[in-house]
């Protein structure tokens, strides 16, 4: 079992205690007060007695929503089954409404009957005893609540808050009562209370009926979407859905990343995406999906490479020229071997007119056809078996001033076609730019120079080594 696994069974340990424990204190309190209201015949106490009924119902409600609420996701129920919470807490809203119907209609008919109302000191004590009860497991739900973050037992802490308020109308109305002061002390609460009970169950269906709604909880959308565009690598967020299924916020979106990125890249940005979402939400379940676009930063060569890319080839060696207000590319594409120049051609005609299409401003584009470089032929070195090869090379390479020394001087065969290679030494002073000009020029004299003795000959691989 993993760290979140044993977070959630905690939670659910957690809820289904105190709300056990609620049920326990609400047996207790519908007890209390279906005696109190009997000996007293006081309608502001037949009032709690029925708020209270109903929190036993509530209870009941919640307990078995949370158990339900527990079970993991399945086939039918993908996201899971917490939304049975916020069902729950509608139903706890429309028993309060019937509730309220019921006692404001017998508080008018004891307006205009003038019941009276029999108060004693067991009365008094029965209220002032549930209040109390109320006060602590109010308290205990609202903490469990916030730390679960479940509808259902906020619900019941509203509920019980609402209770000592609309107990200590009743108190008050008892009092009068006692007192003689007013003979409408106790309709007059009764209807006190049931709008106290109204008022407190606008906000929880409210609540409930957004969660069932998949509405997106104030300010989340927009704090979701300022921490991904944090995440270097995020051009924009194409499409972000939120939802909360009770204390689990659904996260799905779609991000737009450079399309000159790897694929190993775009997953390393999606995994960042993620852990930042998770760093704001911890309770949340993440679906991020990408799509490549073209980036502001993106250089000329990159444009090239993709318009290649796209059209199935690979491509290296790209370079833009400018020369006054005319801008021309040069690339290498590897292409496979065809069975004549005609096909190859026309492969690179309509890869020049795409890449002039796609970027007007390029005027010219000339492209090399190479071989493709990920195909791997069985190679054999075959040096010994050309001397003179050789010796024309060493002949060539000591007549060139830069090069202090050369070694490895290899000849490799490969597929029918031979290749040389070898490392030529330089002042380790010299420029990166400089070598790397020599080393063309190099190479280039070396091909030209055998090319016509050895037809065979495709490349000359000079490795540049600083002197020590």
């Amino acid at each position: 079992m993993n760290q979140q696994e044993q977070e959630v069974n905690i939670n659910i340990y957690k809820k289904l205690r105190v709300a056990r424990n609620s049920l326990y204190a609400a047996l207790l309190i519908v007890t209390l007060k279906a005696v109190a209201s009997y000996l007293s015949g006081s309608l502001a106490v037949l009032s709690e007695l029925f708020h209270s009924a109903t929190d036993l119902l509530a209870c009941i409600a919640t307990l078995l929503s949370i158990n339900i609420s527990a079970k993991p996701p399945d086939r039918q129920h993908q996201y899971g089954h917490q939304k049975i919470e916020s069902l729950s807490a509608l139903f706890q809203v429309l028993i309060l409404i019937l509730m309220c119907g019921y006692i404001i209609y017998e508080a008018i008919m004891r307006i205009i009957e003038h019941k009276p109302v029999q108060v004693d000191i067991f009365t008094f004590s029965v209220i002032i005893i549930c209040i109390g009860i109320d006060f602590s497991r109010s308290r205990a739900l609202r903490k469990v609540a916030k730390e679960t973050g479940s509808q259902a037992l906020e619900a019941d802490s509203l509920h019980f808050s609402s209770d000592i308020l609309s107990s200590g109308v009743v108190l008050i109305s008892m009092l009068l009562t006692y007192f003689n002061v007013s003979k409408l002390a106790d309709p007059i609460s009764a209807v006190l209370v049931s709008f106290v009970i109204i008022y407190t169950t606008v906000n929880l269906s409210r609540r409930a009926f957004d969660s069932l709604m998949d509405k997106v909880p104030s300010g989340m959308y927009e704090k979701i979407k300022n921490s991904v565009y944090e995440v270097k690598g995020v051009e924009n967020i194409k499409n972000l859905r939120v939802r909360n299924s009770g204390s689990t916020t659904f996260v799905d979106m779609t991000i737009e990343v450079p399309r000159t990125k790897s694929f190993s890249e775009v997953h390393d940005v999606m995994s960042a995406v993620e852990r930042r979402i998770k760093s704001d939400l911890p309770d949340s379940d993440i679906v991020v999906h990408s799509e490549p676009i073209e980036s502001k930063d993106e250089t000329i060569n990159d444009k090239i490479r993709m318009i290649v890319k796209e059209s199935g080839y690979t491509c290296h060696d790209v370079y833009t020229h400018k020369i006054n207000d005319s801008i021309f590319a040069e690339l290498h594409i590897d292409l496979p071997e065809f069975t004549d120049l005609k096909t190859a051609h026309d492969v690179i005609d309509i890869l020049e007119k795409q890449i002039k299409e796609k970027i007007p401003f390029i005027t010219d584009v000339k492209i090399h056809i190479d071989e493709p470089e990920d195909i791997t032929f069985e190679t054999e070195d075959v040096t010994k078996n050309y001397p003179s090869l050789i010796n024309a090379i060493k002949t060539i390479l000591d007549n060139e001033h830069n090069v202090i020394r050369y070694d490895d001087l290899k000849v490799i065969s490969a597929n029918g076609k031979i290749r040389i290679s070898l490392i030529c030494y330089f002042d380790k002073d010299s420029s990166m730019e400089l070598v790397h000009d020599m080393v063309t020029l190099l190479e280039n004299k070396i091909y030209l120079n055998l090319k016509e003795k050895y037809p065979d000959l495709t490349y000359v691989i000079i490795h540049a080594e600083p002197t020590e």
